[in-house]
């Protein structure tokens, strides 16, 4: 899984693939012993459009903020990971990133999810 930083609190772990990469984005506390505490704050997908009427073939990135203490501003939070995934090589332009707030809105466990159920 490789990681690559969009900042000095944030860093992007994804799993390269063909046409598809989904990630992750984590904000991160360093400690003085060379460890950290990583808080995901972002998940993304990366991926090629299959139906491009009307369009250049182009990659697509949607960024999916957590509602979160730690978390960025969307805004900044997709370009970051843009830039990232460009300079990485795992996409290319044409590119086109939105970004999204979301929230969980509720959950439910079927089967024996936790341990101490």
């Amino acid at each position: 899984m490789p990681t690559f930083p969009l900042s000095s609190e944030f860093e992007a772990e994804c799993f390269p693939a063909s046409d598809f990469i989904p990630g992750t984005i984590y904000h991160i506390v360093r400690n003085s012993s060379g460890g950290a505490n990583l808080t995901p704050i972002a998940r993304f997908f990366c991926w090629r459009p299959t139906f491009i009427e009307g369009f250049n073939s182009y990659w697509r990135v949607d960024c999916y903020i957590r509602d979160h203490l730690l978390s960025p501003e969307p805004e900044w939070a997709g370009q970051a990971l843009a830039s990232g995934l460009l300079d990485k090589g795992y996409c290319a332009e044409p590119l086109w990133v939105s970004w999204h707030k979301s929230s969980e809105l509720g959950g439910k466990a079927y089967g024996n999810v936790f341990e101490n159920d």
